[in-house]
């Protein structure tokens, strides 16, 4: 499995990123803090009680983020031009500086990924990545990708962006599907989607591009405790090719489902980079790389 592939499928696991990664796809341990089984309260108690659903969906993000970190466990499925690959992943995330600390796997093949003060650290599956002799970690500068018009792009994330889309929710037809049970934990079962004017940030272009590839909205289901804390979240999306046509048989679109789970809040982040003596920066080779993307698509 060439490394390239790998990086491919498991970026789509990362939120926000993931939405534009399947357009390029197409184109080409502690306390539970959130609430344990004898704790959490049934739907419609505790801090939602009297909550329309609109409302408890526009809460979540705030609320989730204050819960402070969590552990979470993606699974990524990843279909295009007859193909399809699953990544799952497994790690700790820090909602409110962006650390976190993440295992990828997929097909028996393992990446880890660290993120340290704004910079990422990838360590792709031994042999492959093309490093240097002695070099088994790869540095991405985040700050220097956002400066470039490169972050975001789906060809490397920064995996905070995974719940930071809950932003963009829309708050118009919030549905509230039901009640189930996650890991001894009550929780409600919203639909919604994501508003493309939000995604974009106020980027027109940006968001004509979103539109073009994902359509007006991208359905996103979301599990909320009695707590308004999110303990679920799942995207399902058809990505048109870029530029191509918008049949929806066509054999390039790109179909992407990404689930989320979050358990263990307030749980210890502790990441730390690697040595810098096994890393090497290759920021400039993912921005030239993007730049002849975006000059294909």
């Amino acid at each position: 499995m060439a490394n390239a592939k790998f990086r491919g499928t498991k970026a789509a696991a990362y939120g926000v990123a993931g939405l534009l990664a399947a357009a390029a796809l197409a184109g080409c341990g502690s306390d539970d803090k959130g609430g344990s089984a004898s704790e959490a309260k049934p739907s419609g108690a505790g801090r939602d009680a009297g909550k329309s659903p609109t409302q408890v969906v526009q809460a979540t993000n705030k609320n989730t983020t204050e819960a402070g970190s969590a552990r979470v466990k993606i699974t990524t499925s990843v279909s295009a031009k007859g193909q399809s690959q699953t990544v799952t992943g497994s790690g700790v995330m820090d909602f409110e500086d962006g650390e976190s600390k993440l295992a990828m796997e997929q097909s028996g093949q393992r990446l880890e990924q660290r993120v340290v003060d704004e910079v990422i650290y990838q360590k792709p599956p031994k042999g492959q990545g093309g490093l240097p002799g002695g070099k088994s970690w790869m540095k991405i500068d985040i700050e220097k990708l956002r400066t470039s018009g490169v972050a975001g792009n789906g060809q490397v994330s920064d995996p905070s962006d995974s719940f930071a889309y809950s932003k963009a929710l829309s708050e118009k037809d919030v549905k509230k599907v039901g009640t189930e049970d996650l890991g001894g934990v009550r929780t409600t079962h919203y639909k919604v989607g994501l508003d493309i004017d939000k995604l974009a940030k106020g980027d027109a272009a940006q968001a004509k591009k979103l539109r073009e590839q994902l359509g007006e909205t991208v359905p996103v289901d979301l599990w909320i405790d009695g707590k308004g804390i999110t303990r679920r979240q799942q995207i399902e999306m058809t990505a048109q090719p870029t530029g191509g046509a918008k049949d929806s048989g066509s054999a390039n679109q790109g179909k992407v489902k990404v689930v989320m789970d979050f358990s263990d809040f307030g749980t210890d982040v502790d990441v730390d980079a690697p040595a810098a003596g096994d890393t090497v920066d290759v920021t400039d080779k993912v921005v030239k790389q993007a730049g002849q993307q975006k000059q294909q698509s």
